[in-house]
């Protein structure tokens, strides 16, 4: 029985290239990479801090949009998160990140997230931290 190939190709800069949407995601979120949860302005200082660094090169990393941070969701696939609960993103990815994801996706004080159990969208406000709030970065090659 041949091995399913993955879509992922995991880069040594710290970076996993996925072939279905053509997009980089660093390997690390913001909960492996500061340690704790975030608020929605915390997630955009991140990608600006990202950007600074020019982490891995490039100085365009950012949140992701709703369908972007949806793709990684695949209830075939199981990964853990930072508490050590079920996620369902690739292990390719390192386990121990945050459970969700902060979006570009917002209205007023809001900001959606993609939830890591289910693939589901949630509005929270943008400086809520009572879930485990990170930020995930893409960039497109």
């Amino acid at each position: 029985m041949e091995k399913e190939k993955s879509r992922f190709l995991k880069r040594d800069d710290g970076t996993i290239y996925d072939s279905l949407t053509s997009l980089t995601w660093m390997a690390n979120d913001s909960r492996l990479d500061l340690d704790r949860e975030i608020t929605w302005d915390e997630a955009e200082q991140y990608a600006k801090d990202m950007n600074k660094k020019k982490f891995a090169g490039h100085s365009d990393w950012r949140l992701c949009s709703i369908p972007e941070a949806q793709s990684l969701y695949d209830q075939n696939k199981l990964n853990k998160d930072h508490k050590g609960g079920d996620i369902h993103i690739d292990s390719i990815f390192p386990p121990g990140p945050g459970n969700c994801t902060w979006t570009t996706n917002t209205r007023g004080n809001e900001a959606q997230i993609i939830f890591y159990l289910n693939g589901c969208a949630y509005w929270y406000e943008k400086n809520d931290k009572t879930i485990s709030h990170a930020a995930r970065l893409v960039r497109r090659d």
